[in-house]
């Protein structure tokens, strides 16, 4: 056993090897933190010990997308070393995020998990509206694909409360919390099972509480880790009721990274076409596509050229990432691995891995065992290359960049420090009284706060201006276009019209608005450093060495997932043909049309303005307030004026700077 886990950890130690550079980088950082932590200036040393417990907390993640049956939990699983945790043959009803946060610990273990449950309100709205699905087709007038929604929530619900009687409403936005955890407390969370709809044959445990869980939180220690990582295993976005494709746009939202799994003998069927429109949102750099189930294709050396050649064609057709990288692999091979050898596999299995083996391995097999033979085949090894490059380039390179910023600025604060104190023995040094020093601190924080805040109310402004015009003139063209069909073939076939010129406005609309932010941000940071920089130097007699902090590096903006949301004309089901149908006139098709699409859009636009919009202008706010409020802190304790309750930085609390800083949200008047 304990040769077998050595093996796990040497596999896993190969796979995740490739953020040892990264690693290192954050290891020379803290160790610099700890020198400048050894400060005598109290807020210097806070600061730094600040710093170094978010080098520590840094947890880069990356979100698995996929269909149902893509085999992306048996993948997850195997990235984890975990063979069997997570329940693979999930019910299609579950809809649970699971977050697998793989921490660096001296032995192999499981740790604490966390699950939470939905909201009072987000069960409401699936029971009492459908959910997205109930949306629609409420907005759609089609009765009777309401009426079957309706009906499938009411069995559900009912099945739940009978399972969890009074308890029911009780756990509702609750969460449960245990100190360890094994694959039989995941199954009543996470896993429904087949006979989740047969109350003789139930099981009490299993799946009890899994209709009602949003989010699971495991954590494992992994030896040889060089960094933290967290895996999201998200649902299937193929559901009734599109709850799924909502969870997903949210855990694709707070991660830079995404992991696309598609199944070999499927890969990007019209069904994926939801998937198209999420990761159309995000940077091609940040998106992975893993072709996953190998083991059912009879030549793969054959299949997968073509295979490619599809997946690439239809991503171009449909407008997804033009240069996505594509890793061909199975979760099934590389778990027979992780046990120790392949007599697991059925013979068509073994023999698509033997006919893989003769085209990617050669006779010169470079591979010490049969296991890491298996392992480099199953294309997880691959992809934990291609995680560790793009978190790198990505929140590796951001913290990086922050912190290497934030220790500069320490490092010139440190050196004044010393410079203060060596002259304060003669009486020298500070050139400015408390009450002073404080006033043109207010000073500084006032202009930069009424910079940065008056400069973005009219880009946001802009950016509603510009997504309400994006709308407008997409509702007028498909409008137009309605009117000729009608003309030209009459009121009884069908017409459809493709939303993706509609995405595609919006999401340049939002990128003109990151860079406009961007820019501003920028500018509005530089000035502020500028003018903390010129206190320094007027405050305190530096012997000519004038400090010039560096301006802190901007926050990050969300991609821009919601708009692949799902929307009326990206379905062709029998109720859009009895929405066309219904309506006589041209006249009245054409505006009833744009109302639905109004309605149907309103929500996405409402999202992209207090979400994505909104909570990047709050994170750049935020980003001014954290570095104004750092260095009030050290110029009043380096003139002997700070409070102790000033020098200590809280670790999870926002800067009084930053609460000074904040402001209403605005209200969008599409």
């Amino acid at each position: 056993m304990q040769d077998l886990q050595d093996d796990t950890a040497a596999l896993l130690a190969a796979t995740y090897s490739g953020f040892r550079p990264l690693a290192d980088r954050l290891s020379a950082l803290d160790a610099r933190l700890k020198a400048i932590g050894a400060s005598e200036t109290a807020a210097i040393a806070s600061k730094a010990r600040a710093l170094r417990r978010r080098i520590h907390a840094f947890e880069p993640s990356v979100t698995m997308i996929g269909q149902v049956k893509a085999g992306k939990t048996t993948l997850v699983n195997a990235m984890t070393g975990w063979q069997d945790l997570l329940p693979a043959d999930v019910n299609p009803w579950t809809s649970v995020v699971t977050a697998l946060h793989l921490h660096k610990g001296a032995r192999r273990r499981t740790r604490n998990a966390r699950f939470q449950f939905f909201t009072e309100e987000e069960w409401s709205h699936l029971v009492q509206r459908g959910g997205r699905m109930g949306e629609l087709a409420s907005r759609a007038g089609a009765d009777d694909e309401l009426g079957k929604v309706r009906a499938q929530l009411e069995a559900m619900r009912e099945k739940s409360r009978e399972r969890l009687g009074n308890r029911f409403e009780l756990l509702l936005g609750q969460s449960h919390d245990y100190d360890n955890f094994d694959a039989e407390l995941i199954e009543r969370y996470v896993c429904l099972g087949d006979d989740f709809w047969d109350s003789a044959g139930s099981d009490d445990k299993k799946g009890r509480f899994a209709d009602i869980t949003r989010t699971a939180d495991l954590w494992f220690e992994q030896p040889g880790l060089p960094v933290n990582l967290c895996i999201r295993d998200t649902p299937g976005v193929n559901d009734t009721f599109m709850i799924r494709e909502q969870i997903t746009i949210n855990a694709l939202r707070g991660s830079r990274l995404c992991v696309m799994v598609l199944s070999a003998t499927q890969a990007l069927t019209s069904v994926d076409l939801a998937l198209i429109r999420m990761i159309s949102n995000v940077a091609s750099r940040d998106v992975i596509i893993f072709v996953n189930r190998m083991d059912e294709l009879r030549d793969p050396t054959r299949e997968v050229p073509e295979i490619r050649a599809s997946i690439v064609e239809t991503l171009r057709k449909h407008g997804g990432p033009s240069d996505a990288q594509i890793i061909f692999g199975c979760g099934r091979w590389a778990s027979e691995a992780l046990s120790g050898g392949i007599e697991g596999l059925g013979q068509a299995s073994a023999e698509s891995l033997l006919n893989w083996a003769e085209s990617q391995v050669g006779e010169e097999n470079p591979f010490d065992t049969l296991e890491d033979m298996v392992w480099h085949l199953s294309g997880v090894g691959a992809l934990g290359v291609a995680i560790a490059e793009r978190v790198a380039e990505g929140a590796g390179a951001q913290i990086l960049q922050e912190i290497e910023a934030e220790a500069g600025n320490l490092d010139q604060s440190r050196t004044a420090a010393a410079t203060i104190a060596r002259k304060a023995r003669t009486g020298g040094g500070c050139r400015m009284d408390a009450a002073t020093l404080a006033a043109r601190l207010d000073a500084i924080e006032q202009a930069a706060r009424s910079r940065l805040v008056s400069g973005l109310v009219p880009v946001q402004e802009s950016l509603v201006e510009r997504i309400s015009a994006s709308r407008q003139t997409f509702v007028a063209r498909a409008a137009e276009a309605a009117v000729k069909h009608l003309e030209t073939y009459g009121e009884m076939e069908v017409w459809t019209y493709d939303p993706c010129g509609l995405r595609v406005l919006l999401r340049s609309s939002y990128q003109r608005y990151v860079h406009a932010v961007a820019k501003h941000g920028t500018a509005s940071m530089a000035e502020a450093a500028a003018g903390i920089s010129a206190l320094y130097d007027e405050a305190f007699d530096l012997e000519g060495a004038k400090p010039e902090m560096a301006p802190p590096p901007l926050p990050q903006p969300d991609p821009p997932v919601v708009l692949g949301q799902t929307i009326a004309l990206d379905l062709r089901g029998t109720w859009w043909s009895r929405f066309w149908r219904r309506r006589k006139g041209h006249a009245a098709r054409a505006d009833d049309f744009a109302q639905l699409i109004q309605s149907e859009t309103q929500p996405i636009l409402n999202r992209l303005v207090s979400e994505n919009a909104q909570q990047f202008e709050d994170a750049m706010i935020e980003t001014l307030a954290g570095f104004l409020a750092s260095h009030r802190r050290i110029l009043l304790d380096m003139a002997g004026t700070a409070s102790p309750a000033e020098t200590e930085t809280p670790p999870l609390t926002l800067p009084q700077s930053a609460r000074i800083l904040s402001r209403p949200a605005p209200q969008a008047g599409f």
